[in-house]
Parts: C-alpha cells; structure tokens; sequence
C-alpha cells in the first residue's frame, strides 16, 4: 500500500493512522510519502503543538476531548508503533523538505529521501494506492 500524504490535519492523519496500523498488522508492505502539509506534520517541533482539523474546524476541541477519554493513541503513535511491528517505510519528498528547509533528521519516523520520480515508480508497482 501506497500513500501520498499531503494533509497535516490531525483528522485526516488520524485516519491515516489507523488505515497504517491496520494494514501493518495484516502483514501488508506500506510505504508513506510525505508532501507539503504531510512533511510539515511530522516536523519534531510540530507533532505535539499540532492541533490542526480541516473538516469542521469549530468541532477540533470536541473531537481532541474525545479522542482523550477514548484512550486512543496519537496518530503519531499508532504509525511509530506500525513501524514497529510491520514493513512501514516513510519517505520525505525532496521538494517539500526544500520548502521547510529540513533534513530527514528534522522530521520524526522518516527512512529517506526521494523526489517525485522516484514515488511514481514506487507507486506504479503497489497494489493499493491512496492520497490524504
């Protein structure tokens, strides 16, 4: 599984999440490609101050409450534990670590990276392909 992630909202990562978590369990190969928002997401000085939503903003501190008393793990920590557990890579796309001027030593949980070129290949060979 192949995923474009260009959101860096915390609904939208959220569900990336757990569709990572869940495929990793099932022994699925997935790669993640980290584009403009998406790179600026998984910035070190980011992933904690972030509290960003792009569906019904007005809802972010119901849904954030929730999210607390359900008990559920961050996005962050459901890819890290994914990592973990299966054959997750993720990759900073070269154009977007220009814009924010960042290595992938700037960005956590990031393996490589890659220009677009080299994602559409890498896209082209996967099953299932996704955008976020």
């Amino acid at each position: 599984m192949c995923v474009s992630v260009f959101s860096g909202s915390v609904d939208r990562l959220t569900g990336l999440a757990m569709l990572v978590s869940g495929a990793a369990a099932m022994g699925m190969k997935v790669e993640l490609f980290l584009q403009l928002w998406g790179a600026y997401a998984f910035k070190k000085d980011v992933i904690s101050k972030n509290m960003n939503f792009s569906e019904f903003p007005d809802k972010a501190p119901e849904v954030a409450k929730r999210l607390q008393e359900l008990k559920l793990p961050s996005w962050f920590e459901l890819i890290k534990e994914a990592k973990k557990v299966g054959d997750v890579k993720i990759y900073l796309c070269s154009t977007a670590a220009a814009i924010w001027n960042v290595k992938k030593e700037d960005l956590e949980l990031v393996d490589e990276v890659i220009g677009a070129g080299e994602w559409a290949e890498k896209s082209s060979e996967a099953d299932i392909t996704l955008f976020v």
